[in-house]
């Protein structure tokens, strides 16, 4: 399974924004999250890579307030996935939230505390 979206926390959302913005040429649009969240085009359409997005690490308790990069990979059935991490001595760290338009999301850590994503896709959520 291959990432296909990061995640990035950072101290000031308006200055790292502004930041990327100039050195990368990457786009910001706001996404409708209970706190300030963006999406980012980290390079035009059919460009390899992947696109990310990028909020406050206050806002992500995940982080314990420091900055932070996680991947995030797609799998077909989130909860079999999580399963497969308990199993394998890795912790979840946010169990199973919905993103709405988007799917079910879980931050995980490997057993030596490296964290990344996992995201069930599900336009339906709510």
């Amino acid at each position: 399974m291959k990432p296909t979206y990061f995640d990035l926390t950072v101290t000031d959302v308006a200055a790292a924004r502004r930041f990327f913005e100039v050195v990368l040429g990457w786009r910001f649009e706001r996404f409708p999250m209970p706190y300030e969240y963006y999406r980012i085009q980290a390079g035009p359409p059919g460009e390899p890579g992947i696109d990310g997005g990028m909020g406050a690490a206050k806002d992500a308790p995940v982080t314990g307030g420091r900055p932070t990069a996680i991947i995030t990979i797609p799998v077909p059935d989130l909860d079999e996935v999580l399963t497969r991490v308990r199993s394998s001595n890795g912790m979840i760290v946010e169990d199973n939230m919905p993103i709405r338009g988007i799917g079910w999301y879980a931050t995980c850590a490997e057993p030596g505390g490296l964290l990344f994503g996992l995201i069930q896709a599900d336009a339906g959520v709510r």
